[in-house]
């Protein structure tokens, strides 16, 4: 594990937060490497229900760090849309190019009701970063990810929750603590 990634179970579930606040947690081949180790380790064991993906109180993830990483995301995409327990994003502040792949590949997805959406960098032809374009056009309407894809332009938390992107909106500062009650409201 780096120092980018923490993780702490809490209960039955895998709380991993991206941990790079001086760089608004950029991923690195290093943070990307650390997530795909983590979730491995929740398939193997049978105790974990779900894991939760979160990141500092501030920023979810702000994009790729540099081009070794934009190597490393797409199978960080695909460990996350094949991941055994259930992966609930927890969407605090920004999630911007990349940090929005990450998002949008999870299971359920909590957002705090500030909480912003960027497709920018991810939907410019030729940059389809870890598979965003493709995650972006199974989870919004075609319009919406053009729009989203304007510069300066991104999609808050509500229109995402009326979008149906989004399950849960809460009050900043409590994605976490929201993600971690639905899985404990799921029954199993």
């Amino acid at each position: 594990m780096t120092a980018e990634l923490r993780a702490e179970r809490q209960g039955d579930c895998l709380v991993l937060r991206l941990h790079h606040p001086e760089t608004q947690n950029t991923l690195t081949a290093a943070l990307c490497a650390a997530v795909l180790e983590a979730l491995t380790t929740a398939q193997r064991d049978a105790e974990i229900r779900a894991v939760v993906l979160t990141g500092t109180p501030r920023q979810f993830c702000s994009g790729l760090h540099d081009t070794a990483a934009q190597e490393s995301l797409h199978d960080c995409i695909l460990a996350l849309r094949d991941c055994e327990p259930l992966v609930v994003g927890a969407l605090e502040g920004q999630a911007r190019g990349a940090g929005a792949a990450l998002a949008l590949a999870c299971d359920l997805l909590v957002a705090a009701e500030d909480a912003q959406l960027q497709l920018t960098d991810l939907l410019l032809p030729g940059q389809d970063v870890g598979g965003a374009q493709w995650l972006a056009a199974q989870l919004l309407p075609r319009t919406v990810c053009n729009e989203a894809a304007l510069p300066g332009l991104g999609l808050n938390a509500a229109r995402l929750h009326q979008l149906g992107v989004v399950n849960r909106l809460c009050p900043p500062g409590f994605s976490l603590q929201t993600a971690l009650q639905l899985v404990e409201a799921i029954p199993g």
